[in-house]
């Protein structure tokens, strides 16, 4: 059985986490999956919008614990250089998540624990079941966070809640995770992958250079000052206005109608 299940269909990729038995804990076999997924996406022009889930009831909770525990008795030389290896590997999947043109969705149900909550705060939209929760839960290995949580959740939900979440470990549900910003919308479970393929659409529907332009831009406002954001988005809208795109798109306000992209 594979560790990573893909379907890619209306310009929609979808990835789902396959070790539900495991909660979807992320070990080695699943990290290389999921970084050759990433390679597939972005050499398809055709990818206008990605889905992320879990497999079964849970989205993920975290690294896969047995994994770590074959290593404990292992020396002080080797465990770094496996650990070393291993969040690299975690940390490429982040960035290469951040750097794709398609938004990315996570797609939530049951737990988002350790590295699951840092893949939910580092997507660029979240949808969750009203059964889904959340919680850092390092600490309680022993270790700090890693998968980009000290760098999102701040970002997301303010760097004094960021450090409540990650010091006391507490379990938030689905309507804290939301008040906090960390998630966009809850829904019922019975109408997660609906909701989510809805929103997907929206974006798979919508003009591809306006989305990625969209998502690069927010992205970089972080480390923008005002002056230099601005002057982004100038840019990226004058490569907008002479597109064929902006072109359909102002012809279908007019029309009242819907717009029939091109690209």
């Amino acid at each position: 059985m594979s560790a990573v299940e893909t379907s890619f269909n209306d310009g929609i990729f979808e990835i789902t986490m396959n070790r539900p038995k495991q909660l979807n804990a992320l070990n080695r076999d699943m990290l290389e999956q999921l970084l050759d997924v990433i390679a597939q996406i972005e050499t398809n022009h055709d990818v206008r919008c990605v889905i992320i889930r879990g497999e079964g009831n849970h989205f993920m909770a975290g690294g896969d614990i047995v994994f770590f525990h074959q290593s404990i008795n292992e020396s002080k030389e080797y465990k770094v250089g496996m650990f070393n290896q291993l969040i690299c590997d975690v940390h490429s999947l982040v960035e290469r998540l951040a750097a794709l043109p398609a938004p990315v969705i996570a797609s939530v149900r049951g737990a988002a624990a350790g590295f699951g909550i840092s893949l939910v705060a580092g997507c660029d939209l979240a949808i969750a079941s009203s059964n889904s929760f959340y919680t850092s839960a390092y600490n309680l290995l022993g270790t700090s966070p890693d998968g980009g949580s000290t760098y999102y959740l701040p970002r997301s939900v303010g760097s004094k809640k960021a450090m409540e979440i990650i010091l006391l470990t507490k379990r938030y549900s689905a309507e804290e995770a939301l008040q906090m910003g960390l998630i966009n919308s809850v829904v019922d479970d019975h109408k997660l992958e609906s909701e989510t393929r809805a929103a997907a659409q929206v974006i798979a529907n919508s003009a591809r250079n306006a989305v990625s332009s969209a998502k690069r831009m927010v992205r970089q406002s972080l480390q923008n000052d005002l002056k230099n954001q601005l002057q982004t988005e100038l840019q990226n809208f004058l490569k907008c206005a002479v597109s064929q795109d902006f072109t359909e798109g102002v012809r279908a306000f007019v029309e009242k109608r819907k717009p029939k992209f091109a690209d």
